[in-house]
């Protein structure tokens, strides 16, 4: 397993915690042989991958972009919009990145919040437990 991790900085996350946080993830989910980048960007940038990807024509916290070979994924956070959803949920910036490379990390291994029938939103609190965010 591998993470790389570009983009912005995340004030009080270094990356080599963000790194060894998506490592446990990855080993949680039993996701061993994966390669993860993450991306941490500016919501222009955001809003622009979202328009042309998702066809929505606004920012959003995190896309996840997964490799036709299920091997590997390309995960990019706004972290202007995890500021803003960490305020309004009263927890740090860093709590809210750990998340959201969460979410962006089940996003890679197929689940999808807005078509299933609540499986990945049930493995999101069942893994935020085992990692320490409950």
């Amino acid at each position: 397993m591998t993470v790389d991790v570009t983009g912005l900085a995340v004030p009080r996350f270094s990356r080599t915690d963000i790194t060894r946080f998506t490592l446990e993830v990855l080993r949680t989910v039993k996701a061993s042989s994966r390669e993860v980048s993450i991306a941490f960007v500016e919501d222009a940038a955001m809003k622009r991958l979202n328009k042309e990807f998702r066809g929505k024509n606004k920012t959003t916290d995190v896309l996840t972009f997964p490799s036709d070979d299920s091997y590997a994924a390309d995960i990019v956070i706004s972290l202007d919009q995890a500021r803003r959803q960490a305020r309004d949920e009263k927890h740090s910036l860093a709590t809210e990145v750990r998340y959201l490379i969460l979410h962006g990390v089940l996003h890679a291994l197929g689940y999808d919040h807005e078509t299933d029938n609540g499986e990945m939103d049930e493995l999101e609190v069942a893994v935020r437990e085992k990692v320490g965010l409950d």
